[in-house]
């Protein structure tokens, strides 16, 4: 051993080889295969070479670890090891080179150990455990990085075949670490590296799966990302790799747009992209369109530094390369905001871009071509795609477009369920339907098309104001180029929705002052717009105002009543919204309006003017006393109907300005005697109407029975105690008393018009509520064995009193002085919905009107539910109806009445009394329908039908007594296994159902309380749990769907018709609110449950289809689809939705929180659901959604490897 030791200290290099294999021999030769574990722990030769592997001496260093290589290829050391001995001497060693070399030298034997003959190599090491050796290297010592690429490059080229064509497998985790790792600096060699390989598909396929993990979106990692593509596009340029370059062209117009929003330079980007275009391939025609597209996208943030190089770059893609109208559209439609507003600083950038504007309307071409197809041919281009997924929303949209336009119902339809999704996802698609809008085609149904997308994007501006910004130029210029009358009306109402942001004012005033100069438009629209404008900024009144009080605005040919209309009408919107303000400044507006509009063409705009004044009293802008007293001798005695109508509900607005003030008792006794006038001498009905309405308003206190009219007070004679002397009794009634009495009622339902008698009844009814509600409870104690015959133990001025006695008399013995519709009427204002019942009193009489008709049976029956609740008599009535019911003799319409009254019979009857009718009555009319399916389109109600729904109704009432809600629900209950999903009457009866409490609702459709799971019970279940998920007034609807999700994945058959009833449901659910959210997380957790308990597969993908729907619905990407059965029906198209989905739903605040959740679920469910479409789908929504923090805090990174690298490009 001195010996050695002597030579190795000798720095020569000869001596130490010698000394070297002197060791060795030595080792060797004291080596016994039997005792190896022994021997490599305890031999002191070896530890001495591995001490001499950390020497301070190169030289010696390097030779001590070749010996130690030599000795796993004597046989005398295992690589596994050895390796591991390597990896521990890395603390301490001076000479990193020496230790990289060896591990590239036992990578090598390890490979050349694992190949078997007609299998593929597959690397035993990952990111993780077990770790790659260099991995580990790096780790310890990241300046060791340029030795590691050594041995790399020497592995990848080496003279032996069989290591040089594995060395890819054997090196993926490595090249994965040092292109992708989020939380290191990264250099470009690793790049050059693998480029610099031949081009194979192992080479193909790693580069691609590490230029998927770049993090374009982190302003950290964005220029290592950029130049990682920089590198790959450069490469595929230089090889003329047209197909590598056609896929890289949409990702680079990403990257440029990433550039702009982190305030990065991306003119190296455009060189680049303008570069690949300069190959004049014709493949590039392909992708020209949606490259424009997402160009287009950076106008609304760059800067004007870098606008000329993007029109530059924009317009030489539009010259020498086909595209669709489309991405022109956006184009242009996103650069007229800076031709709109153009400036020293944009002269040059803006020359270019009036030529693509001047190509836009010269140039242009219906579309005819499909170039999504061509494009999703691309394999290298479906391995990035859903690595972004704005990109992967774009091409969607784009591909939807192809097959979309020509086809008007499928693209209404699609515009329509666009206009409920959410307004995050509305805004990422804001350019492609500005590019829509622009669509210059010539179909008269695509007019309708603009005007809806115009309408959704215009809403957009009350959710984000800076819309209006992009939107205002669009507006003008289709206003000032539309042919079609309807779209550019439209714009023109939408533009001073616009001043939202204050910046547009002034274009929006300028406009509108052209407008009103040159006379364009009619002067009422005019008014209207202006209303608009100040309605939305308020400092842009004046401009209305003007408007308002010029009397020389207008053209010739205007219609003065139109021009007076839209005046009142702009009045009384700013005296609704501006009360105090603005309203004020409006009233002589309103004078003037009420002193022109006098003839009859003027009554609309006279109504309009009162309605404002109404608004002005209930703001406090104006003294009602004051204004009537203004307004009476003007309109007091005008005999139009329409301004009669105004002036009833003006007055009716006096109540609620009650305040204790002489002048307010005046008004009020002034308003209420003028209203009864209107309702005794009014022969229009409308205007009659409005008079008891307004009536109605008042207290009977308010007034006197002198400011009654004479017709109805004719019958009231002075009570025996008013009359104790012949002259007491010669004085009038209306002199007398200070009360009015109830006998005046009868009457004025007797002499006012017939066609008005349902205002009559409302003013009746609000008079009898106020009354009763002033009863306690001593107004219904009586001796049940006698009740009182009629009400006449009521106070004198009881508005029941007079009409039930009044009743009463004509029931029983008819004078005929009052007409049926009279009585009617008055039947029916005694059987309003009352706060409670009447007080009681005999009712007996009421069956002796029944022989009269159908109504009258109908209110005296109604009349006697309301009155069971405290009337024996009123009981004894229903018992005796709802018997005849029972026994099969009923008509028709008295059968439907129980039902129509069952809220009111369930207050006052019991049970048993009740349920043989029900029962009867469903059974006989369910009879009639049990074998009816339902079909599209059929409007005929049957009875079951009308049954079930008047139940539903019942069960929704919250007065009804618990028993006979216990009653109706075991009846709902008992049709749940006779009804069929697929019945006419199943819509209605899931629609009753949802009334039902849980318990009910559990015992029905809860597969795990059945005897035994069917394809049919599940499929009503399903149905009926979605419909009960769709409830917003539930704390967590979404749990109904627990125990179909469940007993549905072991149901193959039915999986699809449950994932159909869900869709509605999660779409009802506010996605961003906390049951929500728990919902998911629970829903994942199960699923992960299941994974590991089921072998099922299809168990598995049902699991997973259900995850996807919930994911794309909850963030809105659905929308994207434009075939609305899709996303149940195709498993394909919903996983193709789920990487976007995911990235747009965690990028939404609400889900931060539950971000490391969902990449956990989706990580573990690669592998768990064992389907490769499955296991692909989640890869990529793991690629989408890179960008969230966890991804590189919580090292879910490392999990990509796993499945990168070998198969990256993935068929579709």
């Amino acid at each position: 051993m001195d010996e050695i030791e002597y030579k190795l200290n000798t720095n020569n290099s000869v001596l130490i080889v010698n000394a070297i294999d002197k060791l060795i021999s030595t080792i060797k030769s004291k080596y016994k295969p039997i005792e190896r574990q022994r021997f490599v722990n305890e031999n002191e030769e070896l530890k001495f070479l591995r001490e001499k592997c950390s020497s301070k001496d190169a030289k010696v260093s390097l030779t001590a670890c070749q010996g130690l290589l030599s000795l796993v290829e004597l046989g005398v050391l295992e690589i596994a090891h050895t390796m591991s001995t390597v990896v521990t001497l890395l603390p301490s060693t001076h000479n990193y080179s020496a230790i990289i070399s060896t591990m590239a030298g036992l990578l090598i034997l390890d490979l050349k150990a694992r190949l078997v003959p007609g299998h593929q190599y597959k690397c035993q090491f990952t990111l993780k455990s077990p770790q790659h050796p260099f991995i580990t290297v790096l780790d310890k010592n990241k300046d060791a990085e340029g030795d590691v690429l050594a041995q790399m490059h020497a592995l990848c080229t080496h003279p032996d075949y069989t290591v040089s064509s594995n060395s890819l497998e054997l090196l993926r985790p490595v090249f994965f670490w040092l292109t992708c790792h989020p939380q290191r600096e990264c250099s470009i060699r690793p790049w050059q590296l693998l480029l610099s390989l031949p081009p194979t598909t192992a080479q193909s396929s790693l580069l691609l799966a590490c230029l998927s993990c770049q993090q374009i979106y982190n302003p950290a990692l964005i220029e290592r990302s950029f130049a990682a593509y920089s590198a790959v596009t450069e490469a595929a340029v230089y090889q003329q790799h047209r197909e590598h370059v056609m896929a890289l062209l949409p990702m680079l117009a990403r990257v440029s747009s990433q550039l702009i929003k982190l305030e990065r330079d991306p003119r190296s980007c455009y060189n680049l992209i303008e570069r690949c275009f300069a190959l004049d391939a014709p493949e590039l025609r392909t992708v020209a369109g949606i490259t424009l597209m997402l160009l287009a996208e950076n106008l609304a943030d760059t800067s004007a530094l870098y606008l000329h190089e993007l029109f530059n770059l924009c317009i030489n893609i539009i010259s020498k390369y086909e595209y669709s109208s489309l991405s022109l559209n956006v184009f242009v439609a996103l650069s007229l905001q800076w031709l709109n507003l153009p400036s020293y600083l944009t002269a040059s950038a803006l020359k270019v871009a009036s030529k693509i504007l001047d190509i836009y309307q010269d140039n242009y071409k219906d579309d005819t071509r499909l170039h999504t197809p061509n494009l999703k041919a691309n394999k290298t281009f479906q391995s990035l795609l859903y690595t972004d997924s704005h990109l992967s929303i774009v091409f969607k949209l784009n591909q939807n477009w192809e097959r979309m336009r020509d086809n008007p119902d499928k693209l209404k339809s699609w515009l329509d369920s666009l206009a409920t999704v959410n307004n995050e996802v509305k805004l990422e698609l804001l350019p492609f339907l500005l590019g829509m809008v622009l669509e210059k085609r010539k179909e008269a149904w695509y007019e309708e098309v603009v005007v809806k997308v115009i309408r959704i994007v215009i809403d957009l501006v009350s959710y984000k104001k800076e819309v209006s910004v992009q939107l205002l130029p669009l507006l003008m210029y289709k206003i000032a180029n539309d042919r079609c009358p309807a779209v550019r009306l439209e714009c023109l109402r939408a533009l001073p929705l616009m001043a939202k942001t204050k910046e547009n004012v002034p274009t929006i005033v300028s406009v509108l002052n052209k407008l009103k100069a040159n006379k364009g438009v009619p002067t009422s629209f005019l008014i209207m717009l202006y209303t608009s404008l100040a309605e939305t900024q308020v400092r842009c009144f004046p401009y209305l105002q003007e408007m308002l009080v010029d009397p020389g605005v207008g053209k010739q040919d205007d219609l003065k009543w139109e021009l007076d209309i839209a005046k009142a009408i702009a009045v009384d919107r700013i005296c609704e919204i501006r009360p105090t303000s603005h309203g004020l400044e409006c009233v002589s507006v309103i004078s003037s309006l009420l002193n022109r509009c006098v003839e009859r063409g003027g009554s609309v705009a006279t109504s309009v003017c009162v309605r404002a004044l109404g608004r002005l009293w209930r703001g406090a802008a104006l003294a009602p006393h004051s204004t009537w007293t203004a307004l009476q001798p003007r309109l007091a005695r005008d005999n139009r109907p329409a301004v009669q109508v105004s002036i009833c509900q003006l007055l009716g607005e006096v109540p609620s300005l009650r305040v204790p003030t002489p002048e307010f008792s005046r008004l009020a006794s002034e308003g209420a005697r003028r209203l009864w006038q209107w309702v005794a001498a009014g022969t229009v009905p409308e205007v009659v109407e409005a008079a008891c309405d307004a009536l109605s308003h008042y207290k009977i206190d308010d007034y006197k029975l002198c400011d009654v009219p004479e017709i109805y007070r004719k019958t009231v004679k002075l009570p025996p105690s008013y009359c104790k002397t012949p002259a007491d009794a010669a004085r009038k009634p209306e002199e007398v008393l200070d009360y009015i009495p109830c006998e005046i009622w009868p009457e004025v339902f007797k002499y006012t018009n017939q066609a008005a008698l349902e205002g009559v009844q409302r003013l009746a009814s609000r008079n009898i509520e106020r009354e009763l509600r002033a009863y306690r409870s001593g107004q219904y104690q009586h001796d049940p064995r006698q009740e009182p015959t009629g009400l006449q133990h009521l106070q004198p001025t009881s508005v029941a009193r007079g009409l039930v006695d009044c009743f009463r008399k004509q029931a029983i013995s008819p004078s005929y002085e009052f007409p049926d519709v009279v009585l009617l009427s008055m039947l029916r204002a005694l059987t309003v919905e009352y706060p409670k019942p009447l007080p009681p009193f005999d009712v007996c009489f009421l069956p002796e009107v029944f022989h009269r008709g159908t109504d009258w049976r109908r209110g005296c029956v109604t009349l006697a539910a309301r009155q069971a609740q405290v009337s024996q008599s009123a009981r004894r009535i229903l018992e005796n109806y709802l018997q005849g019911v029972a026994a099969g003799t009923a008509e028709e319409t008295d059968v439907l009445l129980i039902f129509e009254i069952l809220p009111i019979l369930c207050r006052g009857m019991p049970p048993n009394a009740l349920r043989p009718p029900l029962e009867r009555c469903l059974a006989d009319s369910f009879a009639e329908i049990s074998h009816v399916k339902a079909k599209k389109g059929e409007e005929k109600e049957y009875m079951f039908i009308r049954q079930m729904e008047c139940i539903r109704l019942c069960l929704e009432c919250d007065k009804i007594h618990d028993a006979n809600r216990t009653l109706l629900s075991q009846i709902v209950e008992h049709y749940f296994s006779e009804i069929g999903d697929d019945n006419v009457a199943w819509p209605t009866y899931v629609s009753t159902c949802r009334s039902l409490s849980s318990k009910y609702l559990e015992r029905m459709s809860s597969p795990s309380a059945w005897w035994e799971l069917s394809p049919g019970l599940l499929r009503k279940a399903a149905s009926l749990r979605g419909a009960l998920a769709t409830m917003r007034d539930c704390e967590a609807p979404l749990n109904w769907l627990n125990e179909i999700i469940d007993a549905q994945a072991m149901e193959i058959t039915e999986q699809e018709f449950s994932l159909r009833c869900m869709v509605p449901a999660l779409q009802a659910a506010d996605p961003d609110c906390e049951p929500t959210r728990d919902w998911m997380l629970q829903l994942m957790g199960r699923t992960q449950v299941a994974f590991n308990e089921t072998e099922d597969k299809s168990a598995k993908q049902y699991l997973c289809d259900v995850f996807t729907v919930c994911v794309v619905v909850f963030s809105g990407v659905w929308c994207v689809e434009c075939d609305s059965t899709a996303l149940v029906s195709s498993r394909a198209a919903r996983r193709a939705l789920l990487p976007p989905a995911v990235a747009v739903l965690l990028a939404r605040p609400a889900w931060h929180s539950c971000t490391l959740q969902l990449l956990e679920w989706v990580s573990h469910s690669r592998g768990a659901v064992g389907d490769s479409g499955a296991a692909a789908a989640c890869q990529r929504a793991l690629l989408a959604a890179r960008h969230a923090a966890p991804f590189a805090t919580h090292s879910i990174w490392t999990r990509l490897e796993s499945h990168f690298g070998r198969d990256i490009i993935v068929d579709e």
